[in-house]
């Protein structure tokens, strides 16, 4: 896995009934890495997320997948993401700035095979 991280990320367990994200920031260095989401759908939807679970695929796949859910659950006692009411501003790479001050903005996506 990349570092910076892409921006297009997909959950494979819904969080308060979302699953697509989008990485507006991230830091931290070595195995303290971090990233914030924002789900696509709900902006008020924000979750802090641990590096080391996005290099478990069985949590995050990177773009916006479809994944069939048999069962909506919130993974609120799931301590591996840290649930923010504070407003994190986008990282001067994420493209989400305005102005974008920046001429290497982060891909979306992994390249297409």
């Amino acid at each position: 896995m990349i570092w910076p991280p892409k921006k297009a990320w997909t959950s494979k367990l819904p969080i308060d009934g979302k699953v697509h994200f989008v990485a507006i920031n991230y830091g931290g260095q070595l195995l303290n890495r971090w990233v914030v989401l924002m789900s696509v759908i709900d902006s008020s939807v924000v979750v802090k997320v641990s590096w080391s679970q996005f290099v478990d695929s069985s949590n995050w796949e990177s773009g916006w997948g479809e994944i069939n859910h048999v069962e909506s659950s919130k993974l609120v006692n799931d301590k591996s993401y840290e649930k923010t009411t504070e407003f994190s501003f986008p990282s001067n790479d994420s493209g989400l700035t305005i102005p974008i001050t920046k001429k290497t903005i982060r891909p979306w996506f992994d390249k297409i095979k």
